[in-house]
């Protein structure tokens, strides 16, 4: 039961209105009520009291409920107005009802009062619901309405039975359309599309039909104008509870500044991705000619000695120029394939030390890895000193021999490099950890270079065993200028 309800009566019978009052009070119900019999008493009630529920007879000596009516409906229309008239003909009732009365009772029969003033509020209730529900659907879809246009996106459903599309304001604005230009038809919407496109729509759209399934594709629309645009059209098929499809609904959004914008990266990729395989190939070109310039300088010296460092010292840097040489070729400008690396470089010492024809194998056994060119170099410099150290030492006089290159690596991301010969091994008067060869010093520094350990096995032959990490990015880039 409503509490503190407030009850404007519009009765010039003062006996009438406590009758009214009586009746309300035998019910239990709580309310407060006044009393009106005139124009200016009732409108100034309507602004201070503010009424829950109005009350009124039909005819009053200086006022009439039917004016009364009109004035409440226009200050107050969600308030309920029932009449309540001793004698009240049925052409009254029905005209008082057109007007907007709410009900009416007679007063002979005050008893069913209490009924009507309830259900007078519970139909306000009701009303006040679906008047909140309605300002919801409608600012849902003002919401929507925003969403589409600040995304571009643009709705439609296509009902399969009627034939007939129904778009939303933002699909017409993308096709750049007055929807009363646009025929609403399955027909209408494929002459739109461009015609290199329109199989490859259709087809994906009937497939939805016949699989209910979604669909996705991109395609190119023609505007009235002859511009083209680029949409993303995503849908779904909806059936009924038997599985038959009854119509499709979907999205179109407007995506071509997005794929100007991607074409854009992509071409400056592509550019950036050309000019550092150009500077790679540089690299290569400048590093092959301080070799060749080594080995010319060579030629004016007698000291032996001298000429072995010259040439060791073309040799590593030959094995940088292949590299470079393998990173200008390669797809992935970041990264080296390790395994072809070392093949190349295998190859072009055994060419160095003029040993392709002897009796001494090279035997690979390379993971399928890829290194960036922190860590590629120093990796790179280690096997070409530890195999040009077998080449020169482990196997004199051409003896036959064997050289053995691995590169393994397990699920944390740790390398372990092994080079080995089954020669003559370092002499026992030579302690590896103590000398100070420029080679073994080399193998130190770079083995700390790569943030590595490294042991080293002196039985049957030389075995090297190096464990690493792929070393990160250095940014070489001051940050401050």
């Amino acid at each position: 039961m409503v509490e503190d309800l407030k009850i404007l009566i519009l009765e010039d019978v003062p006996f009438d209105a406590e009758l009214i009052n009586r009746e309300l009070e035998r019910s239990g119900m709580k309310f407060s009520s006044r009393r009106v019999e005139e124009e200016k008493e009732y409108l100034n009630e309507l602004n201070e009291f503010k009424p829950d529920i109005i009350l009124a007879d039909h005819s009053l000596p200086h006022f009439d409920g039917i004016s009364a009516l009109r004035i409440a409906k226009n200050k107050c229309p969600d308030v309920p107005f029932i009449f309540v008239s001793g004698k009240m003909g049925e052409d009254f009732a029905i005209e008082a009802l057109k007007c907007g009365a709410t009900d009416y009772v007679l007063k002979g029969s005050l008893s069913k009062i209490v009924h009507a003033v309830n259900r007078a509020l519970e139909e306000v209730k009701e009303h006040s619901k679906r008047k909140m529900a309605e300002e919801a659907l409608r600012n849902s879809l003002r919401q929507l309405k925003e969403a589409q246009k600040i995304g571009h996106i643009g709705s439609w459903e296509w009902d399969l039975k009627a034939r007939e599309l129904d778009c939303s304001d933002e699909f017409y604005n993308i096709m750049s359309l007055e929807p009363t230009e646009f025929g609403k038809s399955y027909k209408a919407m494929m002459d739109i599309i461009h015609p290199d496109d329109r199989q490859s729509v259709k087809e994906s759209i009937m497939g939805a039909v016949n699989e209910q399934k979604p669909f996705s594709n991109d395609y190119r629309l023609i505007r009235p104008d002859g511009t083209v645009r680029i949409l993303s059209s995503k849908g779904e098929v909806i059936t009924d509870p038997n599985g038959k499809p009854l119509r499709i609904v979907g999205t179109e959004q407007d995506i071509t500044e997005h794929k100007i914008a991607e074409e854009k990266i992509k071409s400056s990729l592509k550019d950036k991705e050309m000019l550092l395989q150009e500077i790679h190939h540089r690299v290569k070109n400048n590093l092959q000619v301080i070799s060749s310039l080594l080995r010319l300088q060579s030629r004016f010296i007698k000291d032996q000695n001298s000429i072995d460092i010259f040439k060791e010292t073309q040799n590593r840097v030959r094995s940088i120029a292949i590299l470079h040489e393998k990173l200008y070729q390669s797809d992935n400008l970041a990264k080296i394939k390790i395994d072809e690396y070392v093949k190349i470089l295998a190859e072009d010492l055994m060419y160095f030390y003029e040993l392709e024809e002897s009796n001494i194998n090279m035997i690979l056994d390379i993971d399928d890895v890829s290194l960036n060119i922190e860590t590629a170099i120093p990796c790179g410099l280690l096997i070409n000193e530890m195999v040009a150290n077998s080449l020169k030492y482990a196997f004199p006089n051409q003896k036959n021999g064997e050289i053995k290159i691995e590169l393994h690596s397990n699920n944390e991301d740790q390398f372990k490099l092994t080079v080995s010969d089954n020669g003559v091994g370092i002499p026992e008067e030579i302690d590896p950890e103590k000398a100070e060869t420029f080679g073994m010093q080399l193998i130190k520094y770079l083995t700390k270079q790569l943030k590595g350990t490294i042991e080293l096995d002196n039985n049957n032959g030389t075995k090297y065993q190096l464990k690493f990490n792929e070393l990160k990015y250095k940014d070489r880039v001051n940050s401050n200028g």
